[in-house]
């Protein structure tokens, strides 16, 4: 440590309002803590004074167990007033003794009753009359913390103003606090969110610390608890310092983004718990408070540190929503850095200085209040965002359900339809093939019958000696063939419905072929006279035998079947360039020509045919052999006018 030789007094004039750069201050080190006034006045201890270097700022003599002596020697011009006021802006003394020229000492400091102090003031202040001569006035003071000792010389009514400013700025800076602390309670409650209770508890314990450093905790918080007070702001900052590291990690996402950090966070946290728990108990540990007060300003500068490097590869990770918090904590924690340095001596101290941790700590409040702001902002847009997307999620399995539904609905109504076809198909199958039945037993009972009644015949004219063999065994023969000509009908009618036979067409000679055909047909429909007219100048067909019979024998069945009794059904030849026709032409009942095109449908019968036998399969059958050889099936009737049917077939 260096020391400048004492100079003379400083003087007052009557410009003077206040003076914090007292030139001559002098500083002598008393390590026994045993000098007296009068010992530091005499002779053999002045000149052991330091005179104290204004380059070094206001006097700190960072931590030291020894008391000390400050001389402050003052004179004043003869125009300047006679009353002055000399005040140590510093709450941390844990005793001053106060000597005035010709005056009793003043035994004051922050151990000592409120009361002893001259002023009612949150720092020490003393009401001095300055003469015209140079005047010694004298300090003693020890801390335990950094002993640091500012001085400010005022005129009396000048630091009256200066204490009604003062009041009303910490008033401000409380005010706000508060304010601030109340929010951030009602958002944690109001929000169940352990970050905003861990903020709260962070600023709560950091104002008790600035209110406690600054004077003010003494007088209106916790009056006459001189033991509590001196460790009061150290006490508050290490509980701040615990629950800022928690809050730190929290709000940051540590333990997620980086969890190393996290855990060393946790340790510092508990580090502060620690340090405050032993403030509390040093009077009974033994631990010198010094050591302790010591730990707490070590820790902060590698605590803040961690803290910054954890807000900054948080943002790398894109975490926007701690920008403000960086920036806020890098604004207290300059602060922190700039109250250790000048604990230790580093750094002058001066207003700035001396006053840096509560300065910080107000603009970091303001960016810490912006930072949750923000980080509620972003949580709720981030919130929004993931509704929204859930609501579309929601919107898009709706939408696929309803898809889903309408789909099964119309595959319902669909298979409802072709169940409902199926079953009317079945139903018409089931009447159809009951039909069938019917008509069997009536088809073959005719045939049946004339051969019975050929064979009674025959026996009876055996009896009579009067055979007409030749007859009788023709007309059985004609009764057979029939029967015959039914048979390949429903066995046909089964291959062509199923394709399950090939077609195998020949040469057929048209003319000879109609003329057996209408001979076998002859004895068959007695009631019916069939006539066959043929061209001269038809020739073959290629067909196939069979199914050209199956056709024809349909065709003049129903022919004789809607025609009254003695009818003429006629079968005759046409002709027209590359074809030849079959047709078959009957003066029957005829059809309705909006049924020409239902005649030919599978089971179709018409409702003038309702009395009448039938299946309504034989048309069916025939537009099929006549597609099958390519060949065209004409249709022209009316009702009551008779029906011709043509069958007309390729030449080639």
């Amino acid at each position: 440590m260096s020391w400048l030789p004492i100079a003379q007094a400083t003087t007052l004039n009557v410009q003077t309002l206040s003076l914090d750069k007292i030139t001559d201050v002098a500083v002598l080190e008393d390590p026994k803590g045993t000098l007296t006034r009068d010992d530091v006045s005499s002779d053999a201890l002045a000149g052991q004074f330091k005179a104290w270097s204004q380059e070094r700022g206001q006097i700190n003599l960072g931590f030291s167990s020894s008391a000390y002596w400050v001389r402050i020697p003052l004179q004043r011009h003869a125009e300047a007033p006679t009353s002055w006021v000399i005040e140590v802006p510093f709450f941390q003394l844990h005793t001053l003794d106060f000597f005035a020229p010709n005056e009793a000492a003043v035994q004051t400091g922050g151990s000592r009753p409120i009361s002893s102090r001259p002023f009612l003031h949150r720092f020490f202040a003393f009401p001095v009359e300055i003469s015209t001569e140079k005047q010694m006035f004298y300090m003693r003071v020890t801390s335990q913390h950094s002993l640091t000792v500012p001085i400010t010389v005022w005129q009396e009514r000048t630091f009256r103003h200066h204490v009604q400013n003062a009041f009303i700025l910490q008033s401000l800076y409380f005010g706000g606090l508060i304010a601030l602390l109340i929010y951030n309670l009602f958002l944690s409650i109001s929000l169940t969110d352990l970050r905003f209770l861990l903020y709260t508890l962070f600023v709560g314990n950091f104002g008790l610390a600035m209110l406690a450093g600054n004077g003010l905790g003494q007088m209106f918080v916790w009056p006459g608890e001189g033991q509590f007070d001196a460790i009061a702001q150290s006490f508050f900052l290490s509980l701040s310092g615990c629950f800022s590291m928690l809050f730190a990690s929290r709000f940051l996402g540590a333990n997620r983004y980086v969890p190393k950090i996290s855990r060393w966070l946790q340790i510092f946290s508990a580090i502060y718990l620690v340090d405050a728990i032993a403030q509390i108990t040093a009077p009974w540990h033994g631990v010198p408070l010094q050591w302790i007060l010591e730990v707490l300003f070590l820790t902060t500068l590698p605590a803040g540190a961690l803290v910054v490097i954890a807000g900054i590869q948080v943002h790398r990770r894109g975490q926007k929503r701690v920008r403000f918090f960086l920036l806020a904590w890098l604004v207290l924690w300059s602060g922190a850095i700039t109250a250790t340095l000048r604990a230790f001596e580093l750094i002058p101290t001066n207003t700035f200085t001396s006053y840096s941790l509560q300065l910080s700590s107000a603009l970091e409040m303001l960016l810490l209040a912006l930072a949750l702001a923000d980080m509620v902002h972003l949580e709720r847009q981030e919130r929004e965002h993931a509704q929204h997307e859930a609501l579309e999620a929601n919107e898009r399995l709706l939408k696929n359900a309803r898809i889903s539904e309408e789909r099964l609905e119309l595959e319902v109504q669909k298979r409802t339809v072709e169940l409902k076809l199926a079953l009317n198909t079945e139903t018409q199958l089931l009447e159809k093939y009951m039909r069938f039945g019917a008509l069997i037993s009536h088809e073959f009972r005719n045939p049946l019958g004339i051969v019975d009644s050929q064979i009674s015949l025959l026996r009876k004219e055996q009896e009579k000696g009067q055979l007409n063999l030749d007859k009788r065994l023709n007309t059985m023969a004609s009764a057979t063939r029939r029967l015959l000509s039914l048979f390949d009908t429903w066995l046909n009618g089964d291959r062509l419905q199923h394709a399950m036979q090939e077609m195998k067409p020949e040469h057929i000679p048209l003319a000879a072929w109609l003329r057996e055909l209408i001979d076998s047909q002859i004895s068959y429909h007695d009631n019916h006279p069939l006539t066959l007219n043929i061209s001269r100048a038809v020739g073959d067909v290629w067909a196939d035998e069979d199914l050209l019979e199956v056709a024809m024998l349909n065709l003049i069945d129903n022919a004789c079947k809607y025609s009254a009794a003695g009818e003429v059904v006629a079968i005759e030849t046409r002709q027209k360039p590359g074809w030849v026709g079959i047709a078959v032409i009957d003066k029957g009942c005829g059809i309705d020509p909006k049924d020409h095109q239902a005649v030919f449908d599978d089971y179709h019968r018409v409702s003038s045919e309702s009395t009448i036998s039938g299946l309504g399969l034989g048309l069916a059958f025939v537009r099929r052999i006549v597609n099958m050889h390519q060949g065209e099936l004409e249709l022209k009737s009316a009702i009551g006018e008779g029906s011709t049917f043509c069958v007309w077939l390729p030449l080639k």
